[in-house]
């Protein structure tokens, strides 16, 4: 079951990366677009554009692996499991939090920004914890000599 953990832990911190990527084409393109005589009015739909539009699924499936990764650490007994993963799912949810706040007052975009960041490092370390308990338990103690 550790596997699994990790392998949550490595999506989820994939996702976000994934995330930001998806987000800056969404910018980029709305540059090229603008550059290129467009125009960014009401009429503009979001989900036309694909980095957008990734970004928007994309949030979907990062909640989603924060969650399966919350679950997998009640069948991890490791330090740390239960830790890592309910931060990194709490981050997740405020990062839901964050993104419809910031429709509402754009500045708190910026914490969205920031916020992203602690969700890909937790989930890193949520990864390292599982692999350094991988690493004690194939570890085999040295035996003590016979007494004679």
């Amino acid at each position: 079951m550790r596997t699994v953990y990790k392998a949550f832990a490595l999506l989820t911190a994939l996702g976000v990366a994934a995330q930001a990527a998806a987000i800056a084409l969404a910018v980029f393109t709305i540059v090229d677009m603008v550059e290129g005589g467009g125009v960014l009015d009401s009429s503009y739909d979001p989900m036309d554009n694909l980095g957008s539009a990734l970004h928007w699924y994309g949030a979907i499936v990062v909640a989603s692996l924060g969650l399966i990764l919350l679950v997998a650490s009640f069948f991890n007994r490791f330090r740390g499991a239960k830790m890592w993963a309910a931060i990194t799912f709490a981050l997740v949810v405020l990062q839901w939090v964050l993104a419809f706040t910031a429709f509402e007052v754009v500045s708190v975009g910026y914490l969205h920004g920031l916020n992203a960041l602690a969700i890909f490092t937790c989930a890193l370390l949520a990864f390292r914890a599982a692999h350094r308990a991988d690493q004690r338990a194939t570890t085999v103690p040295a035996r003590a000599p016979a007494a004679l």
